[in-house]
């Protein structure tokens, strides 16, 4: 019996000093680190990390002020979480309220954390709530899914700086510590490491920015420059409207030009014929050409006018229209006046046909006519012309 009680004591006795180490928040025994008091434990820094960037959009979907993520790049899996990578001057604290001014890795220097994250977005644990991350992400995305480096929340993983804290609760407010034991920021990202006290958000899972130096209040952009921003309503990030892109048209074939009408060759021309020498048909004498005839007949003359007053004058009677003279009807027969059409002779036509002054192929016609001799003029004619028949004048 005393045997067994003094085993019991032994055991209560090794237990302690077990139990005490269990609580201390930290990574435990180091050269430097927790059980040094005076060692900085600086954070890891982040120069030299690769991270993956996810595609650049509007900041109210993507969550960071610059349009492009760090962390959480896959936003299909992640619309309510992101990562941001951020640069300030100095130390700052998680918890600094935003001033507005958009910034980032693509946009220049913060004046505070807070302004990585885009409007409608806010600092992930802001308010010291460790419900705040659970409903963004999960620990497996956390631990697993953020990608290179590290993103930190603005809230430190113990409740207190010596004691081990219990699991939190609904009612569990988390501070926002500078430095010391506890006071590292709640971590995602694969940069990020296991501490003794493991249960901030999710029990036995929770990750750290491992490094007393740098707390929650007092943070440096070079070692803990990953921001994680949480989406401010209860459900998804609305999608900006996707632009249905038109359809092209199909270009259309070039028109051809239009092929040139084929030319045919031109064709020599021959030599201008001379027409074949005709012999002239006889010819035809012209039909005679009668002058205009001449009336000698002369016109009446006016009685004298009487002496006696008009009063006694008897009334004169009117004087019939005298008919138009007649011409002698045309004859049919030729007269003997007529000039005769001389033509050159048969041998004087052939002649002027070779040299090629005159064109026998001309109508019935003579090409050239003699003019009349003088002694084949007509006489004149002493016949008297005929004669109206006077009619006798009254009175």
């Amino acid at each position: 019996m005393f045997q067994l009680r003094l085993s019991r004591l032994l055991a209560v006795f090794l237990a302690v000093p077990v139990l005490q180490s269990a609580c201390v928040c930290g990574p435990g025994p180091n050269v430097g680190g927790y059980d040094d008091p005076s060692g900085k434990d600086p954070p890891r820094s982040l120069q030299g990390v690769k991270f993956i960037e996810s595609e650049k959009g509007e900041p109210e979907v993507i969550g960071c002020a610059d349009g492009q993520r760090e962390g959480f790049a896959d936003l299909t899996r992640h619309k309510r979480i992101a990562g941001c990578l951020a640069t300030w001057e100095g130390t700052k604290s998680l918890r600094d309220k935003p001033t507005g001014k958009a910034c980032g890795d693509d946009k220049g220097v913060c004046t505070s954390p807070a302004d990585a994250c885009s409007k409608g977005w806010h600092v992930c644990g802001y308010q010291g709530k460790h419900e705040d991350l659970k409903r963004h992400t999960t620990a497996n995305a956390c631990n697993k899914e953020a990608g290179p480096g590290k993103f930190v929340a603005a809230m430190s993983h113990g409740q207190t700086e010596d004691l081990c804290p219990p699991p939190p609760t609904a009612e569990t407010v988390f501070p926002c510590m500078d430095s010391g034991i506890c006071s590292e920021p709640v971590c995602c990202g694969d940069g990020c490491a296991f501490g003794k006290c493991r249960d901030a958000i999710w029990r036995g899972q929770t990750k750290i920015s491992l490094g007393k130096a740098e707390g929650c209040g007092s943070v440096t952009s070079e070692r803990n420059g990953g921001i994680l921003c949480c989406y401010d309503g209860d459900g998804d990030p609305p999608r900006p409207p996707v632009a249905t892109p038109r359809p092209t048209p199909r270009p259309r074939p070039p028109t051809p030009p239009p092929r040139p009408a084929p030319r045919r060759p031109a064709l020599p021309r021959p030599a201008p014929r001379r027409p074949p020498c005709r012999r002239p048909a006889p010819l035809r004498p012209a039909p005679p050409t009668l002058p205009p005839a001449r009336s000698t007949r002369r016109a009446p003359r006016r009685p004298p006018r009487p002496s006696t007053p008009p009063a006694s004058r008897p009334a004169a009677r009117t004087r019939p229209a005298a008919p138009p003279p007649r011409r002698p009807a045309p004859s049919n027969r030729a007269p003997r006046w007529a000039p005769l059409e001389r033509a050159c002779s048969q041998e004087h036509a052939l002649r002027a046909c070779a040299h090629g002054h005159v064109r026998y192929n001309m109508p019935d016609r003579a090409a050239s006519f003699r003019p009349p001799v003088a002694d084949e003029r007509p006489a004149p004619d002493d016949s008297p012309s005929p004669r109206r028949p006077r009619t006798a004048r009254a009175g």
